[in-house]
């Protein structure tokens, strides 16, 4: 596993402020102080980013990205200096008509809404500030805006919305499925995680397990970026507690971050497969990138997708 000269994926927690609390959510269990990017802190990224393009941008982590105030004009600039694709995901909460409206303008290549189910009373007792009615016309309303863009030659977002395979939520996922293949472009179920990437079904963990048994090097560490709202790196994004320490955006460039000393002691952990303190030594993320699937969960495609095929 070789180090790239500069990550090819960058993610920016532009807030971990959410206006929707899920009981399953890591951030119940981790304690964090709460806060926004600062905007001159995100352009001082995008614009070293855009000197190493093609460079994939995540405006996503542990909180509601469309909470922060200049969302919008954010999302913008990171595509005016030809970073992309630009994605994120959202519970759709705070994604009014007028928000979607300029979504669809704001150059945001993908967008993947977290619902998890189709009933409101099972979606209150797990997602205890939300209401599933509102997101739910808000994502509707959005798929609609984006079938008129496609239609007239346009581009729009690709849309995806997930669910998590979760006890509670299994018995009504075929229809979660096949509701929403009518207005999104793939929707996907995820497996449940903890704050340290591990599976919290023994199942999933015993399928990884077999089928990479052999501990390797996580790719992540040596192409992706992460950055917390006030500068500080984490270790990927199931990295909820900050495990990059001595190292910050807002004194650095992400080349030096990048090139860091701490930096490169975690690479030299995963190829010794020696990981002392750091939660990589449990995660079991990093055999996505060995399986032949590339991929974990399940997804199905959507109408939606059929829009943007040529005839």
């Amino acid at each position: 596993m070789e180090k790239l000269d500069f990550p090819n994926r960058i993610t920016i927690e532009l807030t971990n402020q959410c206006n929707v609390s899920c009981t399953f959510c890591p951030r119940q269990c981790v304690p964090m102080n709460i806060g926004f990017m600062d905007k001159d802190l995100f352009i001082k990224i995008a614009d070293e980013a855009s000197q190493h393009l093609p460079v994939k941008m995540v405006v996503f982590f542990r909180g509601e990205s469309l909470l922060h105030p200049d969302f919008m004009e954010l999302m913008r600039y990171a595509k005016s200096k030809g970073l992309g694709p630009l994605q994120f995901a959202t519970n759709a909460y705070a994604m009014t008509h007028e928000v979607a409206d300029e979504l669809v303008e704001s150059g945001v290549d993908f967008i993947s809404f977290s619902l998890d189910t189709l009933d409101p009373v099972l979606y209150r007792q797990s997602r205890l500030m939300g209401d599933l009615e509102v997101s739910m016309e808000h994502v509707r309303y959005l798929s609609e805006k984006c079938r008129e863009r496609l239609r007239r030659g346009e581009s729009a977002p690709t849309l995806q919305v997930s669910t998590i395979e979760v006890e509670d939520y299994v018995p009504g996922q075929g229809e979660f499925v096949e509701y929403w293949k009518k207005y999104v472009d793939d929707v996907r179920v995820y497996y449940e995680h903890d704050d340290k990437g591990c599976f919290r079904n023994p199942e999933v963990q015993k399928m990884m397990m077999e089928a990479v048994p052999e501990r390797k090097p996580c790719r992540k560490v040596f192409t992706d970026f992460l950055i917390y709202w006030n500068g500080d790196l984490a270790l990927c994004n199931y990295d909820w507690r900050g495990g990059i320490k001595s190292v910050n955006v807002r004194d650095m460039s992400v080349k030096e971050c990048w090139d860091s000393d701490e930096y490169e002691k975690i690479r030299q952990m995963h190829q010794s497969g020696k990981f002392g303190d750091i939660m990589c030594g449990d995660c079991g993320h990093w055999r996505i990138d060995y399986m032949d699937s590339g991929f974990l969960g399940k997804m199905y495609e959507g109408d939606l997708k059929s829009e943007r095929k040529p005839d």
